[in-house]
């Protein structure tokens, strides 16, 4: 099994050590951020993403009459601006010489972990930073006063702890999400995204067959609600939920984690390297809740 290589010029990991980085991501990193982010090639540095508000409701028409126009209107620019992140190491010639092979690769096994959790880190930082960041439309991601052409404003954020009745609350705000035209925009939570402190009181919520002092039937269990726990999440009370349909939540990669290695030849010491090139965000705030508990 090579492990080393004898080249100055840096090269991808070879088969047998790429394995053991690719161990790393899949079994140390739990990595779940894609399952309601969608992740996207780039080949740009920057990439602008601006939303039509949409066409309003159908109204009654008298054939022959003329039709009524209505403007299509661009609305919440969205600008994702990719940056780099790296990693590297090196070891001397003579420790490289003398190393436990089987602790080097348990290195590079930590190197996969360390890029993909990377990767899971900011995709729900997302989610954390909602409360106090400035989305596409001048609110947080979670807000009480999200703008609309008509109809008002909407709120998307709680504060009430997890809980029956605050989780029921929650799911009938977002089944009465609408569009910015005041329609029903279709919204179906299909994921509970908690902290592991918040994991089994989630997990008896939505799995219970029965619930309450009376045993009745559970209907929070009918709603095809699946729990995430992401130990990013630092805050310990604080929930989430997402239709990951409605919620345009994004990844875009312009480089992936790709680890090189080579024989420095200056120094005879071997390093490792990777970077990768990437951005998170949204520009969208439908088809999400937060619940920011004090």
């Amino acid at each position: 099994m090579a492990l080393m290589t004898t080249s100055s010029a840096p090269t991808v990991f070879d088969p047998a050590m790429s394995e053991v980085f690719l161990d790393g991501a899949i079994r140390l990193a739990e990595v779940d951020y894609f399952r309601w982010m969608r992740t996207l090639p780039s080949t740009s540095k920057t990439i602008e993403k601006t939303a039509i508000n949409p066409p309003g409701a159908y109204s009654a028409h008298v054939e022959g009459n003329d039709y009524s126009y209505a403007a299509v209107v661009e609305v919440n620019k969205k600008t994702y601006t990719l940056a780099r992140v790296a990693l590297a190491a090196q070891m001397s010639a003579d420790a490289a010489l003398f190393v436990d092979r089987v602790a080097q690769l348990e290195f590079v096994r930590q190197i996969g972990a360390s890029a993909f959790r990377k990767l899971n880190l900011d995709g729900y930082g997302v989610l954390s930073g909602g409360f106090t960041d400035t989305g596409p439309d001048g609110q947080a991601l979670f807000a009480a006063a999200h703008g609309a052409v008509v109809g008002g404003t909407q709120s998307n954020k709680g504060s009430g702890a997890l809980n029956e009745a605050n989780l029921q609350a929650a799911l009938t705000v977002m089944r009465r999400t609408k569009t910015p035209d005041n329609i029903l925009a279709g919204v179906v939570p299909r994921f509970l995204i908690v902290p592991p402190d918040l994991e089994y009181t989630a997990g008896e919520l939505v799995r219970s067959a029965l619930s309450g002092a009376d045993m009745q039937l559970n209907l929070l269990s009918t709603k095809g609600l699946e729990v995430l726990v992401s130990p990013e999440l630092t805050d310990t009370t604080d929930w989430f939920l997402l239709d990951p349909d409605g919620f345009r939540a994004r990844m875009y990669v312009a480089l992936g984690s790709s680890p090189k290695q080579w024989i420095d030849t200056d120094s005879d010491n071997w390093r490792v390297k990777d970077a990768m090139v990437y951005a998170v965000g949204y520009d969208a705030w439908r088809g999400s809740f937060g619940a920011s508990v004090a």
